[in-house]
């Protein structure tokens, strides 16, 4: 390509003079290049990390909102456990007769399914910790 722009300066008349300012030109257009280049990486990694940041945002909302029905969830659970406990030190004296019995097994059925709730509680806990602790080193990166 050269030996072409030097042969098109020389039939042009330009001689030296025209050549070192088709080498400016060719610098300029060069460097025009290599900004544009570099632009456009950066402009990629500026929105893949708006996109990054954006999915961490999203998943946030998600965790939190999650977060405040498991919390309401196990509150009333709580609250539940406390009357039943209650009940349950009441019965501690008098513990024979078919009333006491239909207690028993409604508390237990209660009770099974606590336990029930509470190991999915746990469960969803545990994944939300994991998560938390990814984020917390996603926003401790950026």
């Amino acid at each position: 390509m050269y030996q072409i722009v030097l042969n098109i300066t020389k039939i042009r008349g330009l001689g030296h003079m025209g050549k070192l300012t088709f080498d400016r030109l060719k610098k300029t257009l060069c460097m025009f290049t290599l900004v544009f280049f570099v632009m456009s990486f950066t402009a990629v990694s500026v929105s893949a990390e708006s996109n990054d940041a954006s999915k961490w945002n999203q998943e946030k909302k998600t965790w939190d909102k999650e977060k405040k029905t498991w919390d309401k969830e196990k509150n009333t659970w709580s609250n539940e456990k406390k009357k039943w406990d209650t009940e349950k030190k009441q019965w501690s004296k008098k513990k024979r007769g078919n009333e006491y019995n239909i207690w028993l097994n409604k508390y237990n059925s209660w009770l099974y399914n606590y336990y029930m709730w509470l190991s999915k509680y746990n469960k969803w806990e545990s994944n939300h910790r994991k998560w938390e602790t990814n984020y917390n080193k996603w926003r401790n990166n950026h």
